[in-house]
């Protein structure tokens, strides 16, 4: 399991409760922060295509970036969220600052170790993040449903 820390900008990943590795990272800023609680890794790409589009984002928003060019993507929900490496105009903020559209995004090196060292079916826990819970339809969200409500 892993814990991607907000405040701390740290990606922690963590074998049998033993942390194992801490990486820097960029995660949602104010106006798109990073969904709270657990995602379950669905998917694996080396390199990936992302659209500003897809996430509602148009021409002339300061927020819109076209199109890019992704790699070492690992899908955390259907909507558009994402453990990748982070575009190139945000490595200075990687560690210190969020900036992403949601995503945790990393240098070069903890991306391709991140890939490298988690598969789909993991866990990761965001904390300290202004964001909502993702809805528990937009990926593997049963983890975020409470026990005592499970199944009603």
């Amino acid at each position: 399991m892993a814990i991607a820390d907000a405040t701390a900008d740290t990606f922690t990943l963590s074998i049998n409760d033993q942390p194992v590795k801490t990486l820097p990272v960029s995660m949602g800023d104010k106006r798109f922060p990073s969904a709270k609680g657990y995602a379950v890794l669905m998917e694996k790409n080396r390199f990936d295509h992302f659209r500003a589009a897809s996430i509602g984002l148009k021409p002339g928003d300061p927020a819109y970036y076209g199109e890019a060019d992704v790699e070492y993507t690992i899908r955390l929900t259907l909507s558009g969220a994402y453990i990748h490496q982070a575009l190139e105009s945000a490595y200075p903020y990687i560690g210190n600052t969020n900036v992403s559209h949601g995503c945790i995004g990393f240098l070069p090196d903890g991306a391709a170790w991140v890939f490298e060292h988690m598969g789909t079916g993991d866990v990761v826990q965001i904390i300290n993040t202004e964001g909502d819970y993702a809805a528990h339809t937009d990926g593997y969200g049963d983890w975020n449903i409470p026990w005592s409500e499970y199944g009603n």
